[in-house]
């Protein structure tokens, strides 16, 4: 890219042209709904009491899936799952069904698998095949939803973790809230980030999706949105309306239609920037997680992080603590910058080092792996490894982590689960390949599940396989997406630099005024450039 010194500016499209301002839209669109609520139904009902763990429910074109054990947190049993799995069947084949709703009865969404159940299966030889088994259906279910070409909204309220990622983060559309929680906390227990998470993670801007698979980082609120988990952010008080407006589509409805429908009821723009103002994976620590997780092993990752805090004479006063200016920068915050960054640094470390070290060098190599797999490729792989993980002989880790953190509610900070091997010098690159994802595998008990991702007897237009989700273009740009734009190499790029106000505008306008570009661009921007001549921006890396 050239700086000339006379540099004119780039004819970029005027975000007005392309839609009408934030406060005029949203009048508008209030507007037309209040109007179209008058005029038709009433908003529906909550649901009725009902024993089924998964209620379906239709509304002219439209058809719920509501998940419904609110004492257990909606987590996903085999009863659930064979019941999501009929009726998704059923309702891609229907010509009167259109729009699939997925959500729940209760405040949280999902709080993952049933993991309590498998661990009992693993008391058993014999009845460590039910606890692969149940892996092998939830993955096929989350696969449905991945290739579906019926428009899937999932609106995730409150917690939504593990299989509840599976359940919601592979369809069209994903809504967040106020109250949305999203992790994957499977390292915890001794298990890996699945249910496709090898396919999102990874796909996550920079190395955020290897820090959030190996600690169970949870993300909150709109910052589910910007890190790219959600494809919008609708406040809570709006999810009724919005339900309401989906239920007036008709069975011609297309994605694009029902993006224009989720839109109507967004949060604004300042709504959203209130939203992010407690977002804390910004400026230094972000720049440290892509730092410290571009590491190659985890050993290293975690001496990264010891050198932001540690000092290198513990017990002299007046040793300096390290230097992390590299991460904090020179402004004005440096001081209160590098001690926010040095408390996340030490508890990152810890985090990680109460974790089973073999499910730390496992979801490693499968999140590096899954970058470069197809959307089924990666549901195989996480099959191989959930069947070596339901296998306690090769991997007893699982069993014993589900039975001392969620059965005997032992504290892991307090008590460190007797994981085995019990340090990550101990496990070698060699087992783990071995174990998680040689074939043939180095035990008969569980069999390797068989998958079926055929097409054949499925509903006209189910999406072949993929390695670029058909829906991405539903999320905010990616940091890719922002870099291609400064160094020119995006369609319609020229010789010349560009500025922040021009790579936003240039970025909103092809996002059609879509709420959160704006603060997404300017993210970035203010982690990956530095200004150069007449306020030019350079990308550096």
């Amino acid at each position: 890219m050239l700086c000339a010194t006379a540099r004119p500016r780039l004819a970029l499209v005027n975000t007005r042209t392309v839609a009408m301002s934030t406060p005029a839209k949203r009048s508008q669109m209030v507007a037309n709904h209040l109007a179209s609520r008058n005029a038709h139904s009433q908003h529906p009902k909550p649901i009725a009491h009902n024993d089924k763990p998964v209620v379906v429910e239709a509304l002219h074109a439209m058809r719920k899936l509501v998940l419904n054990r609110p004492k257990a947190l909606n987590s996903l049993n085999e009863e659930m799952i064979d019941l999501i799995q009929t009726n998704l069947t059923k309702l891609e084949k229907s010509e009167l069904a259109n729009v699939i709703l997925i959500k729940s009865n209760g405040k949280h969404f999902c709080a993952g698998g049933d993991v309590v159940t498998l661990s009992k299966y693993l008391e058993d030889e014999k009845t460590w095949v039910k606890a692969s088994s149940f892996f092998e259906k939830e993955y096929e279910t989350n696969h449905f939803l991945a290739t579906t070409p019926k428009p899937v909204v999932a609106i995730m309220n409150g917690v939504t973790f593990g299989g509840g990622v599976g359940i919601t983060g592979h369809g069209a559309f994903r809504i967040a809230t106020e109250t949305t929680q999203i992790a994957m906390p499977e390292t915890k227990i001794g298990l890996f980030p699945d249910v496709g998470a090898n396919f999102i993670l990874p796909r996550l801007d920079g190395q955020l999706g290897l820090y959030l698979g190996l600690t169970s980082f949870p993300l909150k609120g709109a910052a589910t949105y910007l890190a790219g988990l959600a494809t919008h952010y609708v406040p809570s008080d709006r999810l009724a309306d919005l339900e309401h407006r989906l239920s007036e589509l008709d069975v011609t409805a297309t994605h694009e239609t029902v993006n224009a429908c989720i839109e109507e009821f967004v949060a604004d723009s300042d709504e959203l920037r209130n939203a992010l103002e407690a977002y804390p994976l910004v400026g230094a620590i972000r720049r440290a997680i892509d730092d410290t997780f571009a590491r190659k092993t985890p050993e290293e990752m975690v001496s990264e992080l010891a050198k932001m805090y540690e000092k290198e004479r513990p017990d002299d006063p007046d040793c300096p603590l390290p230097d992390v200016s590299r991460f904090t920068g020179h402004s004005d915050l440096e001081a209160a910058d590098a001690m926010e960054l040095r408390r996340w640094a030490q508890e990152t470390r810890e985090a990680i080092e109460l974790r089973s070290p073999t499910s730390v060098k496992l979801t490693i190599q499968a999140i590096r792996q899954g970058r470069n797999l197809t959307i089924d490729d990666v549901f195989k792989m996480d099959a191989r490894i959930a069947a070596a993980c339901c296998s306690p002989s090769v991997h007893p880790d699982f069993r014993h982590g589900v039975t001392e953190l969620l059965i005997k509610k032992n504290k892991p900070e307090i008590k460190r689960p007797d994981w085995h091997p019990a340090t990550l010098s101990e496990v070698t690159d060699d087992h783990i390949q071995k174990t998680f994802f040689a074939h043939p595998p180095p035990f008969t008990n569980p069999p390797l599940p068989k998958l079926n991702f055929s097409r054949m007897q499925r509903a006209q237009g189910a999406y072949p396989t993929y390695r670029v989700s058909p829906h991405a273009k539903w999320l905010l740009p990616t940091e890719r997406d922002v870099e291609k734009v400064v160094k020119g190499e995006d369609a319609g790029s020229d010789e010349y630099a560009v500025t922040k106000q021009e790579v936003v505008e240039r970025l909103v306008a092809r996002w059609r005024g879509k709420v959160g570009v704006a603060e997404k661009v300017e993210e970035v921007l203010s982690r990956k450039t530095v200004v150069a001549e007449q306020d030019t921006l350079k990308w550096v890396s």
